[in-house]
């Protein structure tokens, strides 16, 4: 490895070093073998089985879908990032300080590569696998490589293509060192090709091994495993199957092996072998710890009798009801229960299905997360027979957080969004039908109807039946209330034995108080007024509009009255409300749920009552859409002839005859929403906040907040916290982190929610902080910081002390050394020390410093062991430079650069406007001549000279 020394240590050895200086003996060989492997390889391989089993513990397994390949994930092991760095570099470490000649490096370097392949850095897992396979390649007597992949490395006779190292069986280091890495390097080639989608390439290098006759017994059950993963990845399943069940007869723990098993049964039921899955399905509950999937396994080993046949689906019903009714599977007849139901969907017994869902979710348990799936099956069925209330009814019970059960929430919760919003104007239709039936009832019917649905809704309510103009006829003309233990009979009888005085008594109770909750202190007033108005949804065809909160104490004759239409005027409004109801109605199912047909007869139906609708443009323009969607151009054509002789020259029928004019039309006041934007957006990078501000204010009222960007959001947020408006600026942040969820900017905006919700606490340790200059290479190692863990600072190194031509003094050498700097051109040395530019124009110190911070923080990340620093430098009043320094030559610059200019825009300043920043590379000389004659055109015409197309 080429590292870069610490100046400390330019002139110190490493153990590496001395590989071709110092004999390899014996006692040599035990010391480097045994510090290694323990010291380094041990404790490094543990870490990375630690990650392995945390993603393993995340990991669930549902047993009603094809299970993944393995019970990890990369996108679980690549959140351990520390971990896994820390083992690449301890397996680095390792590697440097050691002798090279030991038994422990090849198996360092695969460590190397497994941490990267399971931080989901492929290319890099790539690379590190590969170098394994080319630097510890066989070797022939005089220390040469020999030819891989021909017969030169192979010692036997034949023709045979080698290419694996040929292992020997020596006791000694089978006990006291692993087999060589480089066989295991090509099975995780394989794994990166795999991970990687690339099929072709991993198909050929198994083929390759396949055929080899060096490669190792040991490693069989691997390279049928990679080849199962091969076929499992481009869904050829039988063949999956066939490998997988090689690869598991090397499974030592019994409950992996019963998970591969499982799989195994699922592949073959992918494949339509019945017979085969069955047989593996046995085998999983007969020997699986995992009670889960042993019911899941006997649901699927039933299952497995297909056939068409009745009988047959109730065999298998008839055996699922059994398994339910025994007592150790108390806890999965959720899950028997929702199988059952499944057999009955498949002949067609929507009914049994039904009533078996409903059973699933009586007998549900919290951790079989069964319910979910039932309330959802319930709502699917009733939805597809256009039962839409039910159907609403069961989507609601519907946990939408639950991917295993609803598959995409955002598509689940607009379906049932739309669903809620039908179902609410449906009622309203239904309520204004009601009263419209009632008030044309004739007079004396209507009036005894409503009179009877007072006393109904009172007795509901718990009042008392309503007062009657004669008082002569109540029985409730005054306000004594009789003694509920008293008696008017003559009878003896306790009260409490009596059951005709018991009655009595809570009728009378009732009549007076109402039902009363059962809680202490219900005569309170303050409950009292609540417990009289608490039910009022009794009846949704006879519920009064207002919102009051005695409503139920205004349950009379002259307020039911009051609610029917029975004016012309009311009437009208009565319709009105219907019109646009079916209107909503029509366009939740074109727009909510992309239901067309059904937005069609809802359409109709509503031209067909009200042909003289206030909507009967938008209806018709809504038809002719809906009808295109379907195809029918007939029908289409029809609605839009009615609407060219009925509308001609309105805006819907424009865009419905000619889409194209009107889509040119519409897009200049977007274009010029987006120019403004653009505009803000300039003026709060350049620093023109209140001229910003006010220009944002002006845009947002005219075109709402559907113009706005994250990269806007961000750089306002970012203004916000300089002027210390957190509460704000949070605001930006959390509709950043909302409305652009899978961004590189939401990150950033997470990032920047977390300081600011400790900001108090980082200022405050800021200013309480001791600062005492350390020298130039001491670490110092903060630990009382309020970050969220130990952070190591390195001091930067003076740049007066890295340039001696940029020193203080008077000294007259110094002076005509550093004029001779100015008066020179630019010069080209590749070889010498050079520096990353961001050349920043016209962009306001907030986010020059913000840029350096971002830049820094993907330093931090994607070099982690570079000790790159920065700083900002001026070249004039309106173009400033963010330095990236600790680059040994032009070319490890250039590197640097390609890399960044690729994810500056996507990952690094997404909020940076492209014509705001540019790359370009500088030497310490050249930089002491720009920031002289600061003629930053003339460098690019340099650099462009030296580094053709680069630049």
């Amino acid at each position: 490895m080429d590292i870069k020394k610490p100046e400390k240590y330019e002139n110190s050895k490493l153990g590496a070093e001395k590989t071709d200086e110092t004999k390899f003996k014996t006692p040599r060989h035990f010391i480097q073998n045994t510090v290694t492997h323990y010291n380094y390889f041990f404790n490094a391989n543990n870490k990375l089985n630690e990650v392995i089993a945390r993603a393993r513990a995340q990991h669930k397994d549902d047993y009603g879908k094809l299970l993944s390949f393995y019970d990890y994930s990369l996108d679980i092991t690549s959140r351990d990032k520390k971990e896994l760095d820390s083992i690449i570099y301890k397996s680095t470490a390792g590697i440097l300080n050691h002798d090279l000649r030991n038994d422990w490096i090849d198996n360092l370097y695969m460590l190397m590569g497994k941490a990267y392949f399971f931080r989901n850095q492929l290319d890099s897992a790539y690379i590190t696998f590969q170098f394994v396979n080319h630097a510890f390649a066989p070797k022939d007597k005089n220390g040469y490589d020999k030819p891989i992949g021909s017969n030169a490395g192979n010692d036997e006779a034949g023709n045979s293509l080698i290419i694996a190292t040929k292992e020997k069986s020596n006791i000694l280091k089978k006990t006291f060192s692993l087999p060589p890495s480089r066989n295991e390097s090509f099975i995780w080639q394989v794994k990166t090709y795999i991970s990687n989608n690339q099929y072709p390439e991993a198909a050929g290098l198994i083929e390759v091994l396949k055929q080899d006759p060096q490669f190792p017994l040991r490693l069989q059950t691997d390279l049928h495993e990679v080849e199962a993963l091969l076929f499992y990845s481009q869904n050829i399943y039988d063949s999956a199957a066939e490998h997988l069940i090689q690869a598991v007869t090397g499974e030592p723990d019994r409950q992996e092996r019963s998970r591969w098993e499982y799989l195994i049964a699922q592949l073959y039921e992918h494949a339509k072998k019945t017979e085969k899955a069955q047989e593996y399905y046995k085998k999983v509950f007969q020997q699986t710890y995992d009670p889960v999937m042993e019911v899941y396994a006997r649901l699927n080993y039933i299952r497995q009798n297909k056939g068409s046949d009745d009988k047959i689906i109730q065999q298998n019903i008839d055996a699922l009801m059994s398994m339910a009714r025994k007592a150790r599977f108390e806890n999965y007849r959720d899950i028997i229960y929702y199988a059952a139901a499944q057999m009955e969907l498949e002949r067609k017994n929507k009914a049994g299905a039904i009533a078996l869902l409903l059973k699933s979710i009586k007998n549900a348990v919290p951790e079989n997360n069964q319910k979910n799936k039932a309330f959802l099956e319930l709502g699917n069925l009733y939805y597809a027979d256009k039962n839409y209330k039910p159907a609403k009814n069961y989507y609601d019970s519907v946990d939408a957080s639950d991917k295993s059960a609803v598959g995409d929430p955002v598509a689940f919760l607009e379906k049932r969004k739309a669903l809620d919003k039908i179902m609410n104007e449906w009622n309203a239709i239904e309520k204004q039908d009601s009263l419209q039936t009632i008030a044309a009832m004739p007079v004396a019917e209507r009036d005894a109807y409503i009179k009877k649905l007072v006393r109904r809704l009172r007795k509901a309510q718990g009042l008392a039946e309503e007062e009657l103009n004669n008082d002569n006829n109540s029985i409730f003309t005054n306000n004594i209330t009789a003694d509920i233990f008293g008696s008017s009979g003559s009878s003896t009888e306790w009260y409490f034995d009596n059951n005709s005085l018991k009655s009595k008594g809570f009728g009378d109770f009732r009549s007076k108080w109402g039902n009363r909750p059962n809680a202490d202190f219900w005569q309170v007033s303050s409950k009292s007024g609540q417990g009289r108005s608490g039910n009022k949804n009794i009846d949704d065809n006879s519920q009064d509009n207002t919102n009051s909160n005695n409503a139920a104490s205004e349950i009379n004759f002259e307020s039911l009255l009051k609610n029917l239409p029975l004016t012309a005027e009311a009437i009208k409004k009565s319709n009105d409300s219907i019109q646009n109801s079916l209107y909503s109605i029509g366009k939740s199912f074109q727009d909510g749920l992309s239901e067309y047909q059904t937005a069609i007869t809802i359409y109709d139906s509503l031209l067909n009552r009200f042909p003289d609708t206030h909507l009967r443009e938008q209806t018709l323009f809504n038809l002719y859409y809906c009808y295109k969607k379907l195809g029918d151009e007939e029908n289409a054509n029809r609605i839009l002839k009615i609407m060219l002789e009925q509308y001609p020259n309105t805006k819907l029928t424009n865009i419905a005859a000619y889409p194209e004019a009107y889509k040119k039309a519409e897009e200049a006041p977007k274009t010029e929403a987006t120019r403004r934007y653009e505009e803000i957006y300039n003026s709060f990078i350049e620093g023109r906040f209140e001229e910003a501000i006010a220009d944002k204010k002006a845009a947002d009222s005219a075109y709402g907040e559907k113009y706005w960007t994250a990269q806007l959001l961000y750089i306002e947020a970012v203004y916000l916290v300089k002027n210390q408006d957190d509460s704000l600026a949070k605001i930006d942040f959390l509709n950043i982190a909302r409305k652009y969820p899978k961004t590189p900017m939401a990150d950033k905006a997470r990032i920047f929610l977390d300081v600011l919700n400790r900001r108090k606490q980082i200022e405050d340790y800021l200013t309480k902080l001791q600062v005492v200059r350390a020298n130039d290479d001491s670490v110092i190692t903060i630990t009382d910081a309020p970050a969220r863990n130990n952070v190591v600072y390195k001091p930067v190194t003076d740049s007066a002390k890295t340039n001696p031509s940029v020193q203080k003094g008077n000294d007259s050498a110094q002076i005509a050394k550093r004029l001779l700097y100015i008066k020179s051109a630019f010069v080209f040395a590749p070889d010498k020390a050079q520096s990353v530019v961001v050349l920043l124009s016209k962009v306001d110190p907030v986010y020059i410093s913000e840029t350096r911070n971002a830049f820094n923080r993907y330093n931090q990340e994607a070099f982690y062991s570079k000790n790159y620093e920065m700083s900002i430098e001026p070249v004039n009043d309106t173009v400033k430079m963010v330095l990236i320094n600790g680059f040994e030559n032009s070319g490890a610059a250039l590197e640097y650069m390609e890399k960044a200019k690729k994810l500056a825009p996507r990952e690094i300043v997404p909020w940076l406007p492209a014509g705001k920043y540019s790359f370009m590379i500088i030497s310490n000389d050249n930089l002491l001549v720009l920031k002289t004659d600061k003629d930053i055109i003339a460098y690019k015409k340099f650099l462009n000279t030296s580094y053709p197309g680069k630049f």
